[in-house]
């Protein structure tokens, strides 16, 4: 059905009159001026038609409302003209009159005029009706409040698109998920907020500039609420806790409960729902723990227990947890990266320092299974020169990203530093905007900064109420000399052959035994391709002595198959463990290293 009846409300003197004298079969009129002869015109009135448009093809029920008492029971009938038929008229009072009619689905389209008839006599509605080329309708056509359920949209001589269509239920109904499956026919999963108004309301379907299809009184929100609360109404950050959700007019019992929480950006994984047990039709309880780093604020609660969603909304409010320093870990590094250009050739050189006072996540966030970049094998068999090829397992999609919460970081003043007798490295605080953590990076740092073969000191200047004044001596070292890459210089789109051995040589980084040098071959950065077209990601690594003289066999450079890729060496040293005197966290280390990447093309 394209729209619903709507009932027109008037005063009870306007109304009981005209009823009690149509009651006993008598002619009703209005008053509106005579007519030859002296009759009085009984279709005087102003009269209004809603819905005014109608799609072709389709059934739907049109409402004549009257200013005045206009309608008879016996003598009423309406004429949309050619290509409508009016299957039956209905007249309520005699205010109202209702009409089924069916579109045919080669109706003439555009405005037409309406013609009413009551006992012999006529009244013509200039451009009344609109018939259109679209309409649709949805299944189911009502919900509960509070309740969130599935819904079809079927659709007449619709042209829906995948990401560009999108429906509107109106106020108080939320369209959480939208899927365009074919160009008439779509489906929708909707909420309706606890403070949604009840009755029937517009689907309106945006085909985007401006292309709108309405379903007029498509939907109808029920005075009937589905409603539920969730128990307790206030949790602290860091916090395990229990939970119970009484509800009315919900089954739990269709299947396995899910439960999920969302704040204003929508689904939030920073509670971890550790048990949920489903108590009976209207009543479950569970257990929870809400990340140290969960988001401050009112939360909705959402529950999928088979067929059944509910949504709570504002379920319960996140409220700060106190810190304290005996939780507080440390990130710290200084580092130079060089990259070589493909184009000119020239190396472009970053110098960092930086250092983060961070809450560890608790729970600790989910590693997606395969995740994780390939690193040295640090404790690997001795002697060095020892060469491999790995192929690690491509991330079959199952389990997606995790969308950890950023951690609560700890400031220490508006600056830290790395001091040292060579030189002191100042680094200045950042404060994110959009995340609100807090870390402290070295501005504007050249090679001259970097002292190799040298230890820092960290130095914190301190702050009230966050981290105050430390000393934490000989926690970041550097590596012990400044190497450079001497062949291949790859630039130029330089092409290795697989079937060869490809020698290479540095000046000596002299790393052992306090560091180590690298050199590996990988997939470039967010272009992984296929390791031997077996769902397979690859590369290529060796430790060789320090030197300045290795090579890479022709076995492993077969093994990356026949692609651009990229080319890493790097000397890395790390500091010893390290933690400020109050925390738990004593096994922080920071690392330091001088990174070269260069590109290539195996053939």
């Amino acid at each position: 059905m394209i729209g619903f009846f709507k009932m027109s409300r008037r005063g009870m003197a306007q109304a009981v009159l005209p009823l009690f004298l149509l009651s006993f079969g008598m002619s009703v009129t209005g008053c509106g001026g005579d007519k030859a002869g002296g009759e009085v015109d009984p279709i005087g009135a102003s009269i209004e038609v809603y819905p005014p448009k109608g799609g072709q093809g389709t059934q739907m029920e049109v409402s004549f409302d009257a200013s005045r008492s206009s309608f008879t029971f016996t003598g009423t009938t309406l004429d949309f003209g050619a290509g409508i038929v009016v299957d039956e008229v209905h007249v309520d009072d005699g205010f109202s009159a209702r009409a089924d009619i069916t579109i045919e689905p080669d109706a003439e389209l555009g405005l037409r005029d309406l013609v009413v008839h009551v006992d012999g006599l006529e009244k013509t509605l200039g451009a009344a009706f609109e018939v259109v080329s679209q309409s649709f309708s949805v299944d189911p056509d009502a919900a509960k409040i509070g309740e969130t359920v599935e819904v079809t949209m079927l659709g007449h001589n619709t042209e829906w698109v995948g990401g560009l269509t999108w429906p509107n239920f109106g106020d108080g109904i939320e369209v959480d998920a939208f899927t365009v499956l074919s160009s008439t026919l779509a489906q929708a999963t909707i909420s309706v907020d606890t403070a949604a108004p009840p009755g029937w309301r517009n689907v309106v379907m945006d085909n985007g500039g401006g292309d709108l299809v309405v379903n007029y009184d498509g939907f109808k929100v029920d005075r009937v609420a589905l409603a539920a609360e969730f128990e307790p109404g206030e949790a602290e950050q860091g916090d395990t806790v229990e939970f119970t959700v009484y509800a009315r007019g919900t089954d739990f019992t269709g299947g396995e409960a899910y439960i999920s929480f969302m704040d204003r950006f929508g689904d939030n994984p920073d509670i971890v729902v550790d048990s949920v047990t489903v108590l009976d039709a209207e009543n479950l309880y569970g257990q929870m723990t809400l990340s140290n780093a969960a988001a401050l604020g009112e939360r909705d609660v959402q529950i999928q227990a088979g067929p059944e969603t509910v949504i709570i909304p504002d379920a319960f409010e996140v409220v700060g947890g106190d810190w304290n320093l005996e939780e507080v870990a440390i990130s710290l590094s200084f580092t130079v990266v060089r990259q070589r250009d493909n184009t000119s050739c020239d190396l472009a050189e970053r110098v960092s320092a930086g250092v983060t006072f961070y809450i560890p996540l608790d729970p600790p966030c989910p590693v997606p299974a395969g995740g994780g970049e390939p690193g040295p094998q640090l404790g690997g068999p001795e002697p060095y020169d020892n060469n491999g090829a790995w192929g690690i397992p491509m991330s079959d999609g199952g389990g997606g990203e995790h969308d950890c919460p950023y951690p609560t970081t700890i400031p220490a003043g508006d600056y830290v530093w790395l001091e040292s007798d060579a030189n002191t490295i100042t680094m200045e605080k950042v404060e994110d905007p959009a995340s609100g953590t807090v870390y402290y990076v070295a501005k504007d740092l050249t090679i001259d900064d970097y002292v190799v073969d040298n230890w820092y000191d960290l130095h914190t200047q301190g702050q009230e109420d966050g981290i105050g004044e430390y000393l934490l001596e000989d926690v970041q070292p550097t590596v012990p000399a400044n190497w450079e890459w001497t062949s291949p210089i790859m630039c130029e789109n330089f092409t290795q052959d697989r079937a060869q051995d490809q020698p290479f040589t540095w000046t000596p980084a002299e790393t052992y035994p306090d560091a180590i040098f690298w050199v590996s071959i990988g997939m470039p950065p967010n272009d992984l391709i296929n390791m031997s077209q077996e769902g397979y990601i690859g590369y290529a690594a060796t430790i060789p002595w320090d030197d300045g003289d290795h090579y890479f066999a022709k076995d492993e450079l077969v093994a990356l198959g026949a692609q651009p890729v990229t080319h890493y060496a790097y000397s890395y040293i790390e500091g010893p463990p390290f933690g400020l005197p109050e925390s738990i966290y004593q096994e922080n280390t920071a690392p330091s290293y001088i990174l070269l990447t260069q590109y290539m093309i195996l053939e």
